[in-house]
């Protein structure tokens, strides 16, 4: 489960900004080890924290390990759902699974061909594939390539695409639009939160 933990000031501000410090150091912990996926001030007090897939225990531990709630600087509020979908590039689990990210990045003389080309096939793949999570596509400011991020359940299920005749023609047709394309599969290695 996600959990999207509101966060309630007991004490006045300057107790809260005495110990901001350790609180930010818990914060970028728990980022860096993928159980924080987003943190920040509400502009009416307080804050709000969204976690990565945690079990009940899970942030239950996070929740009491928080200086404030130590403290008694502020109190939680938490509000879970099941986290079905994702922006391509969002890892909502905290420890590495089997999923793999694409990155398919092609160089172009008319990106805007090349987007729509592409979009065709993901939009293919989006209806028939499993294991598909999402896809992103940007454009470089200067016009000239392309870049695709997608995420995937699986390597498996992302080789799978390659036996859809579908697909490959709709593939093939982005591919001709381009001067150049290479793709590559990633998984988290680490990850690196700001630090201020």
């Amino acid at each position: 489960m996600i959990h999207v933990l509101t966060l309630t000031y007991l004490t006045p501000r300057e107790t809260v900004l005495a110990h901001m410090a350790e609180h930010k150091a818990w914060l970028r912990e728990h980022g860096d080890q993928g159980r924080i996926l987003l943190s920040g001030p509400r502009p009416d007090g307080g804050a709000v924290i969204i976690t990565a897939d945690l079990d009940d225990i899970q942030v239950r531990e996070l929740i009491e390990s928080d200086p404030w709630h130590k403290l008694g600087i502020a109190s939680y509020a938490q509000l879970s759902f099941e986290g079905r979908n994702a922006s391509p590039g969002v890892i909502t689990s905290p420890v590495q699974d089997d999923g793999v990210l694409l990155i398919n990045v092609a160089t172009t003389d008319d990106a805007a061909a090349s987007v729509d080309a592409l979009a065709s096939a993901v939009d293919h793949v989006a209806a028939t594939a499993d294991g598909f999570r999402g896809s992103r596509l940007l454009t470089s400011v200067d016009g000239d390539a392309m870049v695709n991020f997608a995420a995937w359940s699986s390597r498996a299920e992302f080789d799978a695409i390659f036996q859809d005749q579908e697909f490959m023609r709709r593939y093939q047709a982005f591919a001709e639009t381009t001067t150049g394309a290479k793709f590559r599969l990633y998984r988290t290695s680490r990850v690196i939160t700001p630090n201020r």
